[in-house]
């Protein structure tokens, strides 16, 4: 299809400015009924009041659709997901329902380490069909771009191939949703490596990162910055080895309890 489209006969609902929005802000809206956008060579070449759209041939190299009204919003960005993973965990809903922490919860074996084990039993078929189901529910709630995180691997193999998912679902002619990729190895300490927490940095630094950059599997790296989980100095260790690699870093920082998260992102 083009990418020349009209979309006229529509109430627009878009933020105000172009810098971050915060407090009451977030709130301030503009709104604009009977509005057109244009878009020229795939991007927004105009938002505004009708100019006339509905007459014949206006624009005739340009697909027109008529919104009827209907109120039209920017793509939601999701910034924080996993969408490929083997498994379920509802029982954990009931578990945080009488009381039990999320700590608790990965010490008892659930959590993370419960969708690690069913992930590695997943083939690629399996992940990406159950991924592909995840980005079209995204996708009719409104959700064009997703960042999607690895992390239920935890092994080489597990890894590459939730990447591999996500890199084959962004590579689809027919795609709704745009990914970024997030390369998670430090999600969780993998059962095999128990009380080994440096030698599983150091795996994700010398092997990992080199054979994900190489394949341009991910765009970014992050680690999950938490007390029982990997340490202020691991993580640093890890995420100025990916930033030298030339990834984008990211940071899960303090979720639970602060340990200087926040500072080590700064």
């Amino acid at each position: 299809m083009t990418e020349n489209l009209i979309i006229f006969n529509a109430r627009v609902v878009t933020p105000i400015g172009f810098s971050a929005r915060c407090g009451k802000e977030m709130g301030e809206l503009c709104i604009i009924d009977n509005a057109t956008i244009e878009v020229t060579d795939g991007i927004i070449s105009y938002v505004g009041p009708s100019r006339g759209e509905m007459r014949d041939g206006y624009y005739q190299r340009y697909w027109h659709y008529n919104a009827r009204g209907k109120c039209l919003l920017p793509g939601f960005v999701d910034s924080h997901t996993h969408f490929v993973f083997g498994g379920e965990r509802a029982e954990e809903f009931s578990w945080r329902l009488k009381g039990e922490s999320y700590m608790s919860i990965m010490e008892r074996g659930g959590g993370i380490v419960s969708t690690v084990k069913a992930t590695r039993e997943c083939s690629f078929i399996q992940l990406r069909s159950k991924a592909e189901g995840f980005l079209k529910q995204m996708s009719s709630m409104g959700v064009t771009t997703v960042e999607g995180k690895s992390g239920y691997g935890l092994d080489k193999e597990t890894e590459l191939l939730q990447l591999k998912v996500m890199r084959s679902l962004n590579n689809d002619e027919h795609k709704r949703v745009d990914i970024v990729s997030t390369f998670l190895g430090a999600h969780a300490l993998p059962p095999e490596y128990t009380g080994r927490e440096d030698e599983y940095i150091n795996f994700l630094i010398h092997e990992m990162l080199p054979i994900i950059r190489q394949n341009e599997l991910a765009e970014c790296c992050d680690v999950f910055c938490e007390q029982g989980v990997f340490s202020i100095e691991q993580s640093r260790r890890l995420l100025t080895a990916a930033r030298d690699q030339g990834f984008l870093l990211k940071l899960h920082a303090d979720e639970i309890v602060s340990l200087g998260g926040a500072e080590l992102a700064a």
